[in-house]
């Protein structure tokens, strides 16, 4: 079961032009994130989140997690005031027509001091950034369980906004869900 922990760090963003997920190959069995999962983030301009996540692990037969991804849907974002989103998905932001989604895809996992982090490559924008997002894993019932990460990234890493537009420091809380048995 703790090879599932990798997966909690199917958390965040983009690559390229990807509104689905990659033909990339998983050995063993790849696990979808349920349409529960949910991506949330908060500023000190802001508070929002994503509505539409897709994703996924592969388990092998040795319970080690072999690979993830998580894909964000830029259009699916939400924002606290009206018209704020709108402004958010435009090329003076995200730039949502030109780059329709956010992905993160885990390339190593580690586990130390009861803490799981999962390494990888966050993409928004076309812009790449390698993180390592700390994540925990809860077992939930009927084989499903729960991927809970909570970080910081800074926008202006992904050319996100001019810099002095809103807060540069953004929180993201996640929560994946994935089912690992029928």
């Amino acid at each position: 079961m703790k090879a599932l922990l990798l997966v909690a760090l199917l958390c965040l963003i983009s690559f390229g032009n990807a509104q689905t997920l990659a033909d990339s190959t998983f050995s063993g069995t790849s696990y979808p994130f349920s349409k529960d999962s949910k991506i949330l983030i908060q500023s000190s301009d802001f508070v929002g989140g994503f509505t539409t996540v897709q994703g996924r692990i592969g388990i092998n037969d040795s319970s080690q997690v072999t690979g993830f991804e998580l894909v964000i849907d830029v259009n699916s974002l939400f924002l606290n005031e009206a018209g704020m989103a709108n402004h958010a998905k435009s090329s003076d932001f995200f730039d949502a027509v030109k780059y329709p989604s956010i992905r993160f895809y885990g390339t190593q996992v580690a586990y130390t001091d009861s803490t799981w982090a999962v390494t990888g490559n966050m993409t928004s924008k076309g812009i790449t950034v390698a993180k390592t997002i700390p994540f925990q894993v809860k077992k939930e019932k009927k084989g499903n369980i729960k991927i809970e990460a909570n970080f910081t990234i800074y926008r202006t890493e992904f050319q996100i906004g001019a810099p002095d537009a809103v807060s540069n420091v953004v929180l993201i809380n996640t929560e994946l869900f994935a089912k690992t048995k029928p």
